[in-house]
């Protein structure tokens, strides 16, 4: 891994992420004008916006734990403290970049700047992020026999996302394999790079010439590969319940909107009769694959496909509130936080390397 995966912060980045996010949000709301209610935002209580905002740092505080347990199979203490900032941190990068792929160098380089070596920090990364596939393998398996018809009802886009979530499926398994067997890593890097055409693509990638392409992607690979096993000889216990917590995380996480909802319904008073599982497999398959949208945290991805997905079941106008609030708090004020954090953390460190 190299010495520096610090990550650059752009506020037209930020502005960006929040404008796709604003627009797709605007636009619901006007497609539904006559069936929203915007009073039920007024007469909900100020205590479930706290509320809101308090599972989601419990969210992150279970994914701050997955951080500090994995170190300590290291023999690392990393003040829980420390652990929550970085993982806002992590949260507030993924936000901001393209298929939400910035959080990790991030999270590398600051905790490298925490005094953590950088094998050690990519090790702990890695492993998180095999992890997480993991935990959503699990969770898609139990949910997409019983919603993948919610799939089909996103106007447009409704096969291609059902085809994506099978391949995502399929790629999730591989990636999990490809972490702890080398023989097949070996295997594949031969067949991928049979064809010239292939090589020579992924050589202008790495900025290399073509017969050099598979020692990079060797090193890349085996190096990926050594992190995932010395993780799990230091005690496979702390693989297992990292796994827990993720799926725990990913619960508690996709609460949040159906928190809102029943605030939402409570201020028009009628019964929620929806029960959760059903709002939460819904979460997990649009998850599936709207990261694999080229914009800032899934902006517009995220919103559009989980107003259609629910639209089916709960009234659209309703919907339409809940996931404008949901984002709102979730997303647009994480990354006005994430700012705030992220220029404390870099004034923190200019005053230690001035020490």
């Amino acid at each position: 891994m190299a010495e520096n995966q610090k990550q650059s912060f752009s506020y037209k980045k930020a502005l960006y992420a929040l404008i796709i996010s604003f627009v797709v949000i605007l636009a619901i709301l006007a497609l539904l004008g006559e069936d929203t209610d915007f009073s039920l935002i007024f007469k909900m209580s100020p205590l479930w916006i706290g509320g809101v905002i308090l599972i989601y740092m419990l969210a992150q505080s279970i994914n701050a734990l997955r951080t500090k347990l994995l170190l300590k199979s290291y023999g690392i203490k990393l003040p829980y403290r420390e652990a929550f900032v970085d993982i806002l941190l992590m949260q507030f990068f993924n936000n901001l970049t393209p298929f939400a792929a910035g959080g990790q160098p991030y999270q590398i380089y600051d905790l490298s700047k925490r005094g953590i070596e950088t094998t050690t920090a990519a090790a702990v990364v890695i492993s998180r992020y095999v992890v997480n596939n993991v935990a959503i393998l699990i969770l898609a398996l139990i949910f997409l026999p019983k919603y993948w018809k919610a799939f089909l009802k996103i106007p447009g886009i409704g096969i291609f996302a059902f085809i994506g979530a099978f391949l995502t499926i399929a790629l999730l398994i591989f990636l999990v394999t490809l972490s702890y067997s080398r023989k097949m890593l070996m295997k594949f890097l031969d067949a991928l790079l049979k064809p010239r055409f292939l090589r020579r693509l992924i050589a202008k990638f790495l900025e290399c010439k073509p017969e050099e392409v598979r020692d990079h992607l060797v090193k890349k690979f085996e190096e990926f590969n050594y992190y995932m096993k010395l993780i799990w000889k230091k005690g496979p216990h702390y693989m297992l319940v990292d796994i827990g917590l993720s799926i725990l995380f990913s619960l508690t996480f996709k609460f949040i909107i159906y928190f809102i909802l029943i605030g939402f319904f409570d201020a028009s008073n009628n019964p929620l009769n929806v029960p959760f599982v059903e709002i939460w497999g819904v979460q997990e398959l649009l998850f599936l694959v709207a990261y694999y949208v080229p914009t800032p945290g899934a902006s517009g991805a995220l919103e559009l496909g989980l107003f259609y997905m629910l639209g089916g079941t709960l009234p659209r106008g309703i919907i339409s509130l809940a996931v404008a609030l949901w984002r709102l708090l979730t997303y647009h004020f994480m990354i006005v936080l994430g700012t705030l954090v992220f220029l404390v953390r870099q004034r923190n460190l200019a005053k230690e390397k001035g020490a």
